[in-house]
């Protein structure tokens, strides 16, 4: 894998960088529905080492874009992260 793009993990209640990683970002496509017909695509997918930080709902920046870790998967020695990006302005809310 080529962890060359750079991953920010950010914290969750004011979007502060807590730490900066780089992974394998590839874009993907999958869907999860919950009930009363809400459906989320998750946009992309992405491959790094074992962080201890790295928990499914937390939030990272790739470029100027917010995800939140919607599922991941831990194998022997890397994470796959499935993200969903969040709404363009979804950032001006933790600063007001």
């Amino acid at each position: 894998m080529f962890y060359k793009t750079k991953l920010d993990l950010l914290d969750s209640l004011d979007l502060t960088v807590m730490k900066t990683i780089y992974a394998d970002i590839q874009p993907y496509i999958k869907s999860y529905s919950f009930e009363d017909g809400i459906t989320l695509e998750i946009t992309h997918r992405a491959f790094c080492d074992k962080e201890a930080n790295m928990e499914k709902n937390h939030y990272v920046r790739i470029d100027d874009s917010i995800f939140i870790i919607l599922d991941l998967k831990e194998w022997s020695d890397y994470l796959e992260l499935y993200l969903y990006q969040c709404k363009p302005d979804f950032a001006s809310g933790a600063s007001s």
